[in-house]
């Protein structure tokens, strides 16, 4: 077993025992290795194109961080024993999160394109450099429409069903005729009128049909079209 999964593993006795005064240094020498450990995990996602939309990351920026700070550790002392298992938590929690790695985001990633049915979306390697950065620009684009709808409705994605929600995002971002950049607005006012309705019904115990809400909003994005052919 590595040093970095016997830290992660340590029994809760050990790190109390790291907590006392006359091992401080222990704690820190272990906190400081986390820390660099899971800033090296941050580097190496943000390589990719899409790493920045991991949820672990997404989780530490809404939290106000880039990364984790190692610097004051070097200072510190058995007074900031409280902040060093702070940091000890903070870090382990980003640590053991499944999408911290780019092969963990990639199992989610696979996951997600199965069950909304994208047959380009979401891939590891593209055939070529074109295709890659055309998908890639599409992914990005739906996460940053997704994490919108999750920073305006909270939980409510969550409770109502986060697979059934990216599945009709994705419907939606690929209506034949949407525009890169131009139609962004159309997209997220539709999902919210989605969420909107979705959540209504299930408050009231109706069932919602999906497709009759897809083909609606076909229907009058397509008049959309016709009005900007018009013009």
């Amino acid at each position: 077993m590595s040093k970095l999964k016997d830290i992660i593993n340590m029994p809760y006795e050990s790190l109390i025992n790291l907590s006392k005064k006359e091992n401080t240094e222990y704690l820190k020498s272990a906190v400081k290795y986390l820390t660099q450990s899971a800033n090296r995990r941050i580097k190496t996602l943000l390589s990719s194109p899409v790493g920045s939309f991991s949820p672990a990351y997404k989780k530490l920026k809404d939290a106000g961080m880039t990364k984790f700070d190692v610097r004051w550790l070097n200072k510190a002392t058995s007074k900031d024993t409280g902040k060093l298992l702070e940091q000890f938590s903070e870090v382990k929690k980003f640590l053991q999160a499944k999408t911290s790695t780019i092969s963990g985001w990639q199992k989610v990633r696979n996951q997600i394109a199965k069950r909304t049915g994208a047959k380009n979306l979401f891939r590891k390697e593209y055939k070529s450099k074109r295709s890659a950065s055309y998908w890639t620009n599409k992914e990005k684009k739906f996460w940053n429409l997704y994490n919108r709808l999750v920073d305006e409705f909270g939980g409510i994605i969550t409770e109502l069903d986060s697979d059934r929600i990216q599945k009709m995002l994705y419907k939606i971002q690929n209506f034949k005729g949407i525009r890169k950049d131009k139609d962004d607005a159309f997209i997220q006012g539709v999902m919210e009128n989605y969420i909107d309705e979705l959540y209504r019904a299930k408050v009231n115990g109706r069932l919602f049909n999906d497709y009759e809400f897809e083909e609606e909003y076909r229907i009058t994005f397509n008049n959309i079209k016709e009005q900007r052919r018009r013009k």
